[in-house]
């Protein structure tokens, strides 16, 4: 009895299961075979994805709090995923090139093919070397053999997408290209195509009006970078652009996409941490019909922190204005070969006490918010307007580097400050003549004269003989401590130079052979001396402080966005300690009292309302006018502030004192004086 109710009971089980599975079958069929057609178009017709909300990046401010860089809502337009008709995407990008190039809107195309036919391989780099390894990379990412020519690269990706026969070679090329770029950042149903960024309101308007042409493009908001004073401190502010391949390896990690911005020069790159905000997402369902779109917003982003630089943004303005003015002024006065020729220069301004950069200036310079429409004007303009020339430009120092040969022979105690020497205008040497500027010019001499007088003068036949008393260690030694020859500090990493102090292991490292009769021309801040002028300014800052050497650096503090609260200050860092005995300190600084009252750098100081110090040089180039360099700093009795100016071919230091002299003016008598700088910023901390 219970056999025979097993068995019923196992009969109407597996009638069950038959019946369920029959039921699906007919249900899948009708669902895919029946009407799979109907809910294919339905489920192409509506597109459920999340997007990321930009969070804003953090603002740039100068040491006041005055914004230097802010945002501002711009659109952005991206080609989204829809379904997989490679034709009709096709249609939408080339519509979207022809827009854009209609409407000169830059758009991004680094396919290494020419934009005609015949189609050849146009490979970017500053030298054939660097164009071969982008060949050679580019091969290798697409698996091609490297026989391969641009027309098969054309026709490969003809293939692949599908692009019709109906379109000329040049629609295809087009095509191709934003394919090619669409393959880099990763295009996908996730992960749409960003098109353009900044879009005018004319094109957008257009975009939507003409849904139909556009059926897969998607416009959104997001924020723009804003520089709020032109081209002011260019240099210095950097830029932001999209992430490339190799960042997006790096920075995936981080939670980066393929389609973020991220700071590429500069402040921008250099505190990337803290400006990058955290982005929210958005979830979009889109009826691609009827055009409308549903948003849902699930995270707000959060804004980037503000950065607060040490730059003061009027002595930047002044800096910047000066150095320009002035290198005009200097090449339409001047003689020829004495700085007719005046083309280009830098400025650094520190605060001596604290390594802080108050201003830093390059000339010729570029508007920021025009770099990548710019960009191949930029890149071939002979005079390098992109050129950070504070930071990147090495210069021999003339005569300036004569204050650290005098230093380097008080504290050896091969002169002191009160021992008188007779000068000649010609210093023999190992039977060479080596002359002292005043005989060549006027086969005269300066008499017998001390340490102070000889920087007052600019004597070379006094150096010479302080060569030849010291040797190369001493002058090599003292130089290093005050910094010449490695970096000072400052946060743009990648963006200094090291420099090179003179010496045996220069010569040799180029091939060449160090004489015994250099040291003497170093000692004058000739022969292999290559520096930069941020070092030239953290040089002097040292001297006038009493010889305490700091990390320069940009960064005051970072404030929050959220709460307005100072989350981060920083403090002064010293990277070094020059032991100075008072009496010599005292000797070399009268000599930069009597250099700006009485000598070389007295006309541009003549009737200045209180005593500053300084030193000029200049620096033979091999073609033109020398170089034009001023070191200086002030209050002479209570040092605040040091500079550095560099003119190329600016003919002499003296020319260059001048822009020295527009800046000690601006910070200590103008509107927003140092002081009154540091009391605003002190009311934001804690």
């Amino acid at each position: 009895m219970e056999d025979k109710s097993l068995i019923k009971r196992t009969k109407l089980f597996y009638a069950l299961i038959a019946i369920l599975t029959v039921t699906a079958v007919c249900r899948l069929f009708n669902l895919q075979i029946i009407q799979g057609e109907k809910y294919r178009i339905i489920s192409d017709s509506r597109l459920a994805r999340n997007i990321p909300i930009k969070a804003p990046r953090g603002e740039i401010l100068d040491r006041y709090g005055r914004p230097l860089v802010t945002n501002r809502i711009g659109y952005s337009v991206a080609i989204a995923k829809i379904n997989s008709d490679k034709s009709a995407m096709n249609q939408v990008i080339l519509n979207m090139a022809n827009l854009f190039s209609q409407r000169q809107i830059e758009y991004r195309d680094t396919f290494p093919v020419s934009k005609d036919a015949p189609f050849v391989f146009e490979f970017v780099g500053e030298d054939e070397a660097a164009r071969n390894a982008s060949a050679q990379a580019f091969f290798k990412t697409k698996n091609y053999k490297t026989d391969i020519t641009a027309n098969e690269v054309i026709e490969a990706y003809k293939k692949k997408y599908e692009i019709s026969d109906s379109y000329s070679p040049a629609e295809v090329r087009t095509i191709a290209g934003i394919r090619y770029e669409m393959e880099l950042r990763n295009f996908s149903s996730n992960n749409p195509y960003v098109f353009g960024s900044d879009v005018d309101i004319e094109t957008i308007t257009t975009i939507k009006e003409q849904n139909e042409d556009f059926f897969c493009v998607t416009v959104y908001s997001e924020p723009i970078r804003e520089y709020t004073s032109g081209t002011l401190a260019a240099h210095i502010l950097g830029r932001v652009g999209i992430i490339n391949q190799e960042e997006y390896a790096t920075l995936k990690d981080q939670g980066y996409g393929m389609n973020d911005y991220l700071g590429k020069q500069g402040v921008e790159k250099a505190f990337e941490y803290y400006l990058r905000g955290t982005d929210g997402v958005s979830s979009i369902e889109r009826q691609i019909n009827e055009g409308e779109t549903e948003v849902i917003y699930s995270r707000d982003p959060i804004p980037g922190n503000s950065v607060m630089l040490t730059i003061d943004k009027d002595l930047q303005q002044v800096a910047e204005e000066s150095l320009a003015s002035n290198i005009q002024r200097i090449a339409s006065t001047s003689s020829y070969g004495s700085g007719h020729d005046a083309n280009a220069g830098a400025v650094v301004v520190l605060d001596l006490n604290s390594g802080e950069i108050l201003a830093l200036a390059s000339y010729p310079t570029y508007d920021p918010a025009r770099f990548n429409k710019d960009f191949n004007e930029l890149n071939t303009n002979p005079a390098r307007p992109m050129l950070n020339r504070a930071l990147t430009g090495t210069y021999e120092p003339g005569s300036t580097f004569k204050l650290c040969t005098a230093l380097a022979a008080l504290e050896t105690g091969k002169v002191t400050p009160d021992e008188f020497i007779e000068t000649k205008g010609i210093y023999n040497y190992l039977g060479h003549d080596f002359m002292c500027n005043i005989y060549r010019t006027s086969h005269g001499n300066h008499g017998t004269i001390n340490v102070s007088q000889a920087l007052q003068h600019s004597c070379n036949y006094f150096f010479y003989e302080m060569a030849n008393r010291m040797g190369f260690d001493p002058i090599e030694s003292y130089a290093k401590q005050f910094g010449f020859g490695s970096l000072t500090g400052i946060e743009l990493a990648g963006e200094e130079e090291t420099g090179q102090v003179a010496g045996p292991a220069v010569r040799e490292k180029n091939g060449q052979v160090w004489y015994p009769g250099d040291v003497l021309q170093m000692a004058i801040g000739q022969s292999d001396n290559l520096f930069t002028p941020i070092q030239m300014a953290n040089y002097m800052a040292t001297l006038a402080n009493g010889g305490t050497n700091y990390e320069t650096h940009l960064l005051k503090a970072v404030k929050s966005n959220i709460t307005d609260a100072i989350v981060e200050e920083k403090l002064p860092n010293i990277k070094n300690q020059v032991t100075i005995r008072p009496e010599n300190l005292d000797a070399v600084l009268d000599g930069m009292l009597l250099a700006t009252s009485e000598g070389t750098a007295s006309a541009a100081f003549a009737d200045f309302p209180f005593k500053t110090g300084g030193k000029t040089g200049s620096a033979q180039v091999a073609n033109g006018s020398s170089n034009g360099i001023y070191l200086g700093y002030a209050p002479y009795d209570n040092p605040q502030i040091a500079v550095a100016v560099v003119v190329e071919h600016g003919g002499s230091g003296s020319n260059a004192a001048y822009i020295a002299r527009d800046i000690f003016q601006e910070y200590f008598f103008g509107a927003n004086s140092g002081a009154k700088a540091d009391r605003q910023f002190n009311t934001l901390l804690p």
